[in-house]
This record gives structure tokens, C-alpha cells and sequence, in this order.
């Protein structure tokens, strides 16, 4: 049984290696990049880990939407999920063998805030109220449902919930005669709400809203709007008077991977899921066909679990309570399953103890649940596990196994 610890060695050897990979970073495989202005800058190519994943261009001036996510979903697990499981995706129809990866460098905040903002409740047409008539300007609609019915507008807001919380895009890329990278390709996720949740400033006072969405209702309604959301993609820099923006012209040229994904309850463990995709052609706006996503993920235990995953969740029962006969009354046990055509793919267990133990003891531990891996997993030897285990919020130890480990790989944290 092999197990590592971190130490001071280890710190010097990581800082070593940040030094020699800062160097490598700046002043190796530089390219050039045409930028969503149609201009020219530098950018570095940074090499993927395997065959199967994507090299990655890293422009020098940044995404003007870094960072923006975080005001539209509301766990961090969507976040997360969203962004990864859209490159995931996209391997289908823009292959790494072919396309380089690069964040999203077209839209900007202001174009997903257009789309996100209610039908008729548009900052820009409250301001243009103040205006004479000679001087407004043209409101773009919002996509959000407008405001239903109500007294007020926490009646009106609840009678009729967002839909959309978020459009993520990432751009794929390929190097053209010239030896610059020039977007090729588009992947767009459209983040949509299972619960609408939101704050309402009414009379000077805040009224929060938590609203359960029927799933099949909001995915038939995004694919209803859906349409409108690629027109706005392909018009972005329509209007732009600078002759030096080609963004419109690009954005004409390139095929769009759009996919709908609908968040988890605001709380949960695990993430949601991607529902359906489709493929729009360069130069078109329609959507001919969507295709539905058949992944899932799964908490364990959960209702869920208990009625679309039983055999796998007694298989989870079975890992709990081995684990739990070491220190039964100080450790809880949650599992993260992923399924993806309703087979079993991906497994995280969380362990988490509710008081302090000593590291001798954290140790054994960690040896002892490293041995149920290799002896008493009930799970098939294919599936990759994760095992985290950890004393409140502090890491102290994981425990990994894939099928082609011949031992699981065992990692203790030292504080």
C-alpha cells in the first residue's frame, strides 16, 4: 500500500517547478491570435495534459466576462460543471485533434444582460422614458419572461419566474494561413433555472423568492427561445460604426454548438445537467433539431438515488457502513455519482469527520478505507473513484483509483 505525504521538500520542488513553468509560459510557444476586434495580439499556447484534451490559447488582454458566472448560477458546483462539461461536449463536434480552446471573447456583459433582462423591464427603456423622443434609443427586449400578474412586483415577479440565469461561451479556434488563430467555432451553454430564486427591492424592503420550476416546462421554453439567443450571438458588433470591429463578419463565418443545462437547487451537493444540444451551420440563425443529453448527476443517498439508482445506492451503503464501523459515531459519508446514458461513470465519496483526530489516527484511518478500496468496493473495477476525506473544511487526505492503477493513489495533507 503506497501513500505520500506532503513536506517541505515538496513545497520547494512545487515552487521550482511554478518558476521554470513561469519562464516556459512567457517565453515559449508564443502565438499570434485575431482578437473579437479583428486585430492582432499575442497569446500563449499552453500544451494539453493528454491527446484527448484541448490546448489552450491565452490571450494577454483578458475576457472582458472573467469572473461574470458567478452572478448567474447559484451553487458553485453549476459553475464548475457548466464550464467543464460544455468543452466536454464540444470534443463531439469541435475535436482537440483540430481546435485549440479559448474563453469566450465576443460577448460581453452588456450582451448577456440583454438577454437575461425580463421582456419589458430593460434598464435602457426606463431611461429612455426620461428622454425626448428625438434622443431614444433603441431598446433591445430582454428574453426573461416579462412580469406576470400581481399587485405588486413580488406577485408579479413569483406568477412569473426567470428562466435564464446565464449564457456561457467558449470559443474554438484554429490557425489560419497566416500562422494567426482565428475562431472557427463556437460552443454556447444556456443556463437555465430549476428554482427561481431572487431578491426583490420593494418599498425599500428586500423579499426573497424561491420558486420550484417544472424542469419540462423551462427546457420547452429555452427551445422556444432558443433561436432568439443564436440571432443575438451572430448580430453582436452589427452596429458598431468602428470599420475595425470585424466581430459581426466573424461570427457569420463559424458554426455555433449550443446546449441547454439546467442548474441545481441552489444548495445542493451536486451539480445539474446538460439537457440537450444542437448544431447551428455557419451563417444560419435556425435550429433544425435538438438532441437530448442523457447525463445525471446523483446524490448519495437521496430520493433520487432511492428511486432511479437503488442497486448502486445499497452499493453505496454497503462503502458507508465499512466505513463508518472505524469511528461510528464521528464520520458521515456522502457519495457524487455521475451517469451518462445511465451507466455509472464517475464516483466521489466525501468523508468528513465532526471532531478532531489525531494524525497517527488520521493515518489509519486513511490506510484502512485505502484498503476496502482494494478489497471490498462492490463497484466494477472500470469506474474511477475519488475518495476526499476531510475534518470540517480541511483536506487530510484523498484516495483515487481508476482501471488502470494497479494501486489506488494515496495523497495525506500535512497542516
Amino acid at each position: 500500500m503506497k501513500w505520500k505525504k506532503t513536506a517541505a521538500a515538496c513545497s520547494v520542488l512545487l515552487g521550482l517547478q511554478l518558476v521554470l513553468s513561469g519562464c516556459w509560459f512567457n517565453n515559449s510557444n508564443n502565438s499570434t491570435v485575431k482578437n473579437s476586434n479583428g486585430k492582432t495580439e499575442n497569446a500563449s499556447l499552453i500544451p494539453s495534459a493528454n491527446d484527448s484534451d484541448y490546448q489552450m490559447l491565452r490571450p494577454k488582454s483578458d475576457s472582458t466576462t472573467r469572473g461574470y458566472i458567478q452572478y448567474g448560477p447559484k451553487n458553485r458546483v453549476d459553475m464548475d460543471q457548466m464550464e467543464t462539461g460544455l468543452m466536454d461536449l464540444s470534443k463531439d463536434v469541435f475535436s482537440p485533434n483540430d481546435y485549440v480552446f479559448q474563453m469566450g471573447q465576443y460577448m460581453k456583459n452588456t450582451d448577456i444582460n440583454s438577454i437575461l433582462y425580463r421582456k419589458g423591464s430593460e434598464p435602457q427603456r426606463a431611461a429612455n422614458k426620461s428622454l425626448p423622443k428625438d434622443q431614444q434609443k433603441t431598446v433591445i427586449p430582454g428574453i426573461n419572461p416579462a412580469l406576470g400578474k400581481g399587485k405588486n412586483i413580488v406577485e408579479q415577479s413569483k406568477n412569473s419566474p426567470k428562466y435564464i440565469n446565464y449564457v456561457l461561451e467558449q470559443d474554438y479556434m484554429k490557425r489560419n494561413s497566416k500562422g494567426q488563430y482565428k475562431i472557427a467555432g463556437m460552443s454556447v451553454a444556456v443556463s437555465l433555472n430549476s428554482v427561481y430564486a431572487d431578491n426583490i427591492n420593494y418599498n425599500g424592503k428586500i423579499y426573497p423568492i424561491s420558486e420550484k420550476l417544472n424542469r419540462a416546462k423551462v427546457e420547452g421554453w429555452a427551445k422556444a427561445h432558443a433561436q432568439q439567443i443564436v440571432q443575438r450571438i451572430r448580430d453582436i458588433g452589427k452596429d458598431n460604426k468602428d470599420s475595425s470591429d470585424k466581430t459581426y463578419e466573424d461570427l457569420q463565418k463559424i458554426p455555433i454548438f449550443l446546449t441547454l443545462y439546467v442548474t441545481a437547487e441552489p444548495e445542493s451537493y451536486v451539480p445539474g445537467d446538460f439537457v440537450a444540444k444542437t448544431e447551428i451551420s455557419a451563417g444560419s440563425s435556425s435550429i433544425s433539431k435538438w438532441t437530448s443529453v442523457n447525463e445525471h448527476h446523483v446524490l448519495f443517498p437521496s430520493d433520487n438515488a432511492t428511486n432511479s439508482y437503488k442497486g448502486d445506492l445499497d452499493k453505496f451503503n454497503q462503502i458507508k457502513n465499512d466505513v463508518q464501523k472505524y469511528y461510528p459515531n464521528y464520520v458521515g459519508v456522502i457519495g457524487k455519482a455521475f451517469y451518462r446514458n445511465k451507466e455509472l461513470s464517475d464516483l466521489t465519496l466525501n468523508i468528513n469527520f465532526n471532531k478532531f483526530v489525531d494524525e497517527s489516527e488520521m493515518i489509519g484511518f486513511t490506510n484502512y478505507v485505502t484498503s476496502l478500496v482494494e478489497k471490498r468496493l462492490p463497484f466494477e473495477r472500470s469506474i474511477p473513484i475519488h475518495i476526499y476525506i476531510s475534518t470540517n473544511d480541511i483536506p487530510e487526505a484523498l484516495i483515487e483509483r481508476t482501471e488502470s492503477m494497479d494501486q489506488p493513489y494515496v495523497h495525506i495533507f500535512q497542516h
